[in-house]
């Protein structure tokens, strides 16, 4: 059973923090995973969790795309577009490393993908042919893990250099 993702938006958070904190002070207990959805869902104007989900349910919510606002280093420019779009594989091993967190972000933490998809998603950013290699490459530095057999693969918690920290948070839906 795959886990149904439910999207949570709030027009203003103060008022969020308010309802919230004086739900919590209500409660005589810690609540549990159920009175929490049900807690959040109240806050943002709900009746309950239920209502918040049919709400989801009934209307289509638009694919968002957040912007990717990190400029390509110097010393990758004469490799990867402005657009991302890597040209060419460096030769140095450390400006490899560098492009690869630009094909790691692609993927969404918590979320499985076959060989086809992460293929599919590499090659939307590479133009030189050789998807493989950075597949392997990302396998090979930990910024993807993968099973045994090569069927699943996932982005990994790993730590970009510090000149790419904005990059550890984006993905595309």
């Amino acid at each position: 059973m795959s886990k149904e993702t439910i999207p949570f938006a709030c027009a203003d958070i103060s008022a969020l923090a308010k309802s919230l904190r004086s739900q919590l002070q209500t409660c005589e207990a810690f609540p549990s995973h159920v009175e929490m959805l049900n807690i959040l869902a109240k806050a943002n104007g709900y009746s309950n969790y239920q209502h918040l989900k049919a709400d989801v349910d009934a209307k289509p919510t638009p694919a968002v795309v957040p912007v990717l606002d990190v400029a390509v280093p110097r010393k990758l420019q004469p490799f990867m577009s402005a657009d991302y779009v890597l040209h060419s594989w460096p030769v140095k091993y450390s400006l490899q490393k560098l492009s690869l967190w630009f094909f790691a972000c692609r993927f969404q933490y918590q979320q499985r993908y076959s060989e086809r998809e992460v293929n599919e998603i590499i090659s939307r950013y590479e133009d030189f042919g050789d998807f493989a290699r950075i597949r392997r490459e990302l396998c090979n530095q930990k910024l993807l893990g993968r099973t045994t057999d090569g069927r699943d693969y996932w982005r990994t918690n790993a730590t970009p250099p510090d000149e790419l920290k904005l990059l550890a948070d984006y993905w595309p839906s």
